[in-house]
């Protein structure tokens, strides 16, 4: 193997297209097809060429920062022992005792309506909870999950990247090292700038090959959008091959680019 599937989700809730239930399914077929977990040393190793990832190894990231990744995936990964990445939107995390999660009897009625709302994101205390016995690593989806290149101005993108990084070692005490771009955006000149402000991994939205020495700061990654075993078999293959990886990755860019120009947006 010479790519690494990394996955994309945001949400793991009842209200969601990837419910808990769903969600535990998708873990017991990677155990159960011998797959294993990377954590960001690993990912980091096998990207920038130091060490091949192990045969069916796969990375597992979450973006935003939502309380369901606290309430539901975080025992549901803790159970199985895999690992997961979460990357946060610093400024929209919140105070307060952590909540009880799935295993402690805790449940989210509503993940969809309140989503923007304070209560929608985690707490500084879950992400230190998370973080505490390895199951989840911390990263930076930066400070407002501002979309750089849209708006402007961007001029304050290192900022916002200092300031994330900063937070999350304050009040973590640990971080991952990695960004995750707001929206998937970016401008390929900004990647020394994200290197500059101490990161070593930077992940796109873009799908296409992790493969051996392909680099630390356009890391590659396909969303989780369904619970379908059958469909998450497929892309999991699909993503183990290098070939097969660089060519869907080309066509689903080529085709946001023609999205993108239809609709009057740069990406």
């Amino acid at each position: 193997m010479s790519s690494v599937p990394v996955l994309i989700y945001h949400h793991v809730a009842p209200d969601r297209e990837v419910t808990p239930a769903g969600f535990e399914r998708q873990l017991e077929w990677l155990a159960v097809n011998g797959y294993r977990t990377l954590t960001a040393d690993e990912l980091h190793a096998h990207v920038t060429g130091k060490a091949r990832a192990p045969e069916r190894s796969v990375a597992l990231t979450f973006d935003d920062g939502y309380a369901d990744n606290w309430v539901y995936a975080y025992p549901a990964l803790r159970t199985r022992g895999f690992t997961a990445q979460v990357f946060v939107i610093t400024g929209r995390i919140g105070e307060g005792a952590p909540r009880p999660n799935a295993g402690q009897g805790g449940r989210l009625a509503d993940t969809i309506t309140r989503e923007r709302e304070p209560e929608g994101f985690l707490r500084w205390s879950e992400l230190s909870a998370m973080s505490a016995d390895g199951t989840f690593e911390i990263g930076s989806h930066t400070e407002t999950h501002k979309d750089f290149v849209r708006e402007r101005p961007w001029a304050d993108l290192d900022g916002e990247l200092s300031r994330s990084r900063e937070a999350i070692e304050r009040r973590v005490k640990r971080w991952s090292g990695a960004l995750a771009w707001p929206w998937g955006d970016y401008e390929a000149e900004w990647l020394e700038r994200v290197e500059a402000a101490g990161y070593r991994l930077a992940f796109t939205a873009m799908p296409g090959a992790n493969r051996l020495g392909s680099g630390g700061f356009e890391v590659r990654r396909f969303k989780v959008q369904r619970e379908d075993l059958r469909w998450f078999g497929r892309r999991i293959h699909l993503y183990r091959s290098p070939r097969l990886a660089a060519v869907y990755g080309r066509l689903y860019g080529l085709d946001r680019k023609l999205k993108s120009l239809v609709r009057g947006r740069r990406i």
